[in-house]
């Protein structure tokens, strides 16, 4: 008898200590975070250009935590989106390609001054599943359908579908082409348009795309208004002023006259593992990068320069020794660079970047909606 009990007390002790699971489906969008993270794992903000640029997102463990209307979800990412105003700047959108920047944080008092640097609300807003499985995309496709009827068919992709549920406040963003359901608490968000990477642009009725574009952007700086602008040169071989791609350290732009006006951060992966030094200049829009010493981030001496990038040609005044010129369209770069050592289309018809071939590092020239050389960035080679 005492063995039975023993045995039926360890059974509850197991059953109590296991973790509820968090049914997405049932979420409102606007729990405060720390409902949907354990601050025991490694948790990190992440501002992600190509799931999302305007605000953080928070990557929940693939540990099976989360179900959505009865569909586990062990295995998949699962992404919150956090309103971050900070975020509304199109900068950030102008690296090229994708942009990743992560803040980890232990507990509460850290996430609290993250969000308060970033005027990052403290509670979620919607979320983001990974289908990486056609079985998953079928099962949450019929929970979807079961639930808010046929979706709409998003015209900028082959298979997505999307829902409006007025009734509920709710977007829902079927992306199947991407490996993405997304969800959003559509309160706060334009009730005309949304767009992200994924989906594209979707016109809810009424969309006024330039508006639309303009309030995302918000926080950006007008031109105009910037003041002492960074004179920066850019020699031959892509370095910049008296700082040298490869060897120089931390400390010899700490000791320089560029530094003036940045903040140092630190990005990790989310485990937790550093990725490396960044000291960003927020106001002028440019940004240093440094690859950690051997004795890890704090090694100043060892920290090696491995690239930049300017984010705004408006925010700096900046002069090329190969004669390049900001504001140049993309044909006119033959004109300085042989078009051998040129990657991409010059007439810019399929993107906005053109790369300069180069060993060890990658360079991208960036170009406006104008067509017009605007921005760029010099980073090593992985």
């Amino acid at each position: 008898m005492k063995y039975l009990c023993y045995i039926f007390l360890s059974f509850l002790i197991i059953a109590c200590s296991k973790p509820k699971k968090i049914d997405l489906s049932k979420l409102s969008l606007k729990e405060p975070i720390e409902s949907v993270i354990d601050f025991k794992d490694k948790n990190a903000l992440e501002v992600n250009t190509v799931e999302y640029p305007f605000c953080f997102l928070i990557e929940g463990k693939a540990s099976g935590q989360f179900i959505f209307d009865g569909i586990d979800l062990k295995g998949q990412k699962v992404f919150f989106q956090v309103n971050a105003e900070r975020l509304k700047t199109d900068s950030i959108t102008k690296f090229g390609g994708g942009h990743f920047a992560m803040q980890g944080f232990k507990d509460k008092a850290e996430l609290t001054k993250i969000l308060k640097e970033y005027q990052a609300n403290d509670n979620i807003y919607g979320f983001r599943v990974e289908m990486k499985s056609p079985d998953l995309k079928k099962e949450i496709l019929k929970k979807l359908e079961a639930r808010y009827g046929k979706g709409t068919k998003n015209p900028n992709t082959d298979h997505g579908l999307y829902w409006n549920v007025k009734k509920e406040n709710k977007y829902v963003f079927y992306a199947p082409d991407y490996d993405r359901l997304i969800v959003l608490n559509s309160t706060d968000l334009s009730k005309t348009c949304y767009w992200d990477t994924m989906n594209g642009l979707i016109d809810f009725g009424g969309c006024n795309n330039e508006a639309y574009t303009k309030d995302l952007t918000k926080n950006r700086t007008d031109p105009k208004d910037i003041k002492n602008k960074p004179v920066l040169k850019i020699d031959k071989n892509w370095n910049i002023n008296d700082l040298n791609l490869g060897t120089s350290t931390e400390t010899d732009f700490l000791k320089s006259a560029t530094s003036k006006n940045f903040e140092r951060m630190i990005t990790s992966d989310s485990n937790g593992n550093l990725q490396e030094v960044i000291h960003e200049n927020k106001y002028n829009n440019f940004y240093f990068y440094f690859t950690a010493g051997k004795n890890g981030e704090n090694d100043q001496k060892n920290n090696i320069l491995k690239g930049y990038s300017i984010n705004d040609f408006n925010g700096v005044a900046v002069s090329f020794e190969n004669q390049l010129k900001t504001g140049m369209k993309g044909e006119d770069i033959l004109k300085v660079i042989d078009k051998k050592d040129i990657i991409g289309d010059i007439a810019l018809k399929y993107s906005n970047t053109i790369e300069i071939k180069n060993p060890v590092y990658k360079i991208n020239l960036i170009f406006d909606d104008n067509k017009l050389f605007s921005s760029m960035y010099v980073l090593k080679k992985e």
